[in-house]
């Protein structure tokens, strides 16, 4: 389920199938809508304000909805074609934060994201909301926990798990693919997978500050991992 005129207006512009859209009778999103779904074949239904508002997911709905085929969430040759900088999520379970880590992954050129363990459902209504529409353009995988590093390997990543105590994240050599590990938002990455990976990395903060922000975190990783790249 896509909410919000404009992500409805991305899905359409995607590789997606599109199977319906929904506009609250009476908004001004319409015509619109009719002159992006009519050539795709798709159908619009005008629905009354309370029935439409029930079916939303957000609490102040937007006044158009739309429902998609999944994107595929294999780890295939997308990620393995030509490893970057890759967020891998590990028990995040803000579903806000998923969707700013995809966002954000979009924005720094990665690769793409992968989530494993405990981590929201890539595809709920509130990460797509928070994706801002990146999350029907940036590959997505899901991985078992238990074969996360192994798979990484396998497809050509150093594997770079955040502690608090690593190497400062600007050592890691940006030439090749880099799998950042990013834990869950209140207990961190998981010690086996912290054991596991290549090396660990930290990002250095002043004052009393304990920890960033997961989604944060990311963001510093990812586009100091692209700049070097470039």
């Amino acid at each position: 389920m896509v909410e919000t005129p404009k992500l409805v207006h991305e899905v359409l512009a995607s590789d997606l199938a599109v199977e319906h859209v929904f506009v609250r009778a009476g908004s001004s999103v319409g015509p619109d809508l009719d002159a992006a779904c009519m050539p795709l074949g798709v159908p619009v239904y005008q629905l009354y304000a309370d029935t439409f508002d029930k079916l939303a997911d957000a609490q102040t709905p937007q006044p158009a909805m739309a429902v998609a085929a999944a994107p595929a969430l294999d780890f295939d040759h997308r990620f393995s074609d030509a490893p970057g900088g890759l967020l891998v999520l590990v028990d995040v379970s803000d579903p806000g934060n998923v969707g700013t880590l995809i966002r954000t992954a979009e924005a720094a050129g990665c690769t793409g994201v992968v989530v494993a363990g405990e981590t929201a459902d890539v595809l709920s209504p509130k990460v797509v909301r928070a994706s801002a529409g990146s999350v029907v353009r940036v590959p997505l995988a899901e991985l078992d926990a238990d074969w996360l590093v192994t798979a990484l390997h396998g497809a050509g990543y150093d594997v770079v798990a955040t502690a608090l105590d690593g190497d400062h994240y600007s050592d890691v050599d940006a030439a090749g693919g880099v799998a950042w590990l990013l834990g869950s938002e209140a207990h961190g990455l998981r010690s086996d997978l912290a054991a596991a990976a290549d090396r660990s990395v930290a990002i250095p903060m002043a004052g009393a500050v304990e920890s960033l922000n997961v989604a944060t975190a990311g963001a510093v990783l990812a586009f100091d991992h692209a700049a070097r790249r470039r």
